[in-house]
């Protein structure tokens, strides 16, 4: 599979493990100049913006490894995008899942940074 089709299959897998967590699906793939956000979600009173990362297996490294530093700022000036156009939430959560397509595991780490 090519890159862009795989990312697509985590991205719909990560969606429905969180609708079965009870989360409303927001949005995906939001965009905004600064760049995008998978997935934005809602349970409770939490806004929970998430990266999602899409790998075969776990040999390597842990797929929540490729967002560094870099991604994480562009995830929150995309988030803080999309707060002012959106509703406004006391709680916020970023979050990451990892989505292993060999054995079929899903990570969620929520709050995985700030």
């Amino acid at each position: 599979m090519q890159d862009k089709l795989i990312g697509r299959y985590g991205e719909e897998i990560a969606a429905a493990f969180l609708q079965k967590k009870g989360y409303t699906i927001l949005a995906r793939g939001y965009r905004s100049y600064h760049g995008e956000i998978d997935l934005i979600a809602r349970k409770d009173d939490v806004v929970a913006f998430v990266e999602v990362k899409t790998r075969k297996n776990q040999s390597y490294l842990p797929a929540s490894a490729a967002v560094g530093r870099e991604k994480q700022k562009r995830i929150l000036a995309t988030a803080d995008r999309w707060i002012t156009e959106h509703e406004s939430c006391d709680q916020f959560s970023f979050d990451i899942i990892e989505v292993y397509t060999e054995d079929k595991t899903i990570r969620h780490i929520k709050n995985a940074f700030v």
